[in-house]
């Protein structure tokens, strides 16, 4: 992989992991709510749930994409489903002092990194970067390393959204603010992903 290939694929994992999308919502929605440290396994998660994708992917799964467009489809389904149940769940968080949120449960590590399995954002992400900018006849120790830059990468990107929350929270701080904004990044939440799926699947 040449230096120049190299910078266009940084470029494309930054690109593609600090646009909004399901997991960058769910972290800011996370982050207003729970605070910062909470939603750290969360975040985390997202990132090695990303990893693992990758590595799946070199290992043969990627064939099995290309020759099974139907999964992706089905996958697509499941997350249309899955993310509207996230997006009431996120809407109907119960309002109450920021300090005393504990009732609810945040989004765990492991959660976060099945979910990328049925997030479109993350699968379309991934299947890009083969399609486009690993080569067939890479190796593993250099498809290693570029997996843990893109890792790092998404890490780096997506906790910017992590970490703003901690500058939205102060805006929020009345039960009004917290429903309405829960409300709103419920709907965002359904918004980010019904362009993908339907475009897909000519909806």
């Amino acid at each position: 992989m040449t230096y120049t290939m190299l910078m266009a694929f940084a470029v494309f994992i930054a690109v593609s992991s600090v646009t909004p999308g399901p997991n960058n919502l769910m972290l800011l929605s996370s982050s207003v709510n729970f605070g910062v440290r909470r939603t750290i396994p969360h975040c985390l998660g997202i990132s090695a749930g990303m990893g693992l994708m990758i590595v799946l992917m070199s290992f043969g799964l990627h064939w099995v994409v290309q020759h099974a467009g139907w999964l992706i489809d089905l996958l697509k389904i499941a997350s249309l489903a899955y993310l509207l149940w996230l997006a009431w769940k996120i809407a109907s968080i119960t309002p109450t002092p920021l300090s005393v949120q504990n009732e609810a449960t945040p989004f765990g590590f492991w959660n976060a990194v099945l979910f990328q399995w049925i997030n479109p954002k993350a699968l379309i992400m991934v299947i890009s970067m083969f399609s486009i900018y690993v080569p067939d006849n890479i190796g593993q120790l250099t498809l290693l390393q570029i997996s843990l830059l893109a890792v790092v990468i998404n890490l780096l990107c997506i906790s910017v959204w992590m970490f703003g929350g901690t500058l939205m929270r102060r805006l929020f701080t009345t039960p009004a603010t917290q429903r309405g904004f829960n409300i709103v990044m419920a709907l965002l939440l359904i918004g980010s992903v019904i362009p993908m799926v339907s475009a897909d699947l000519g909806i």
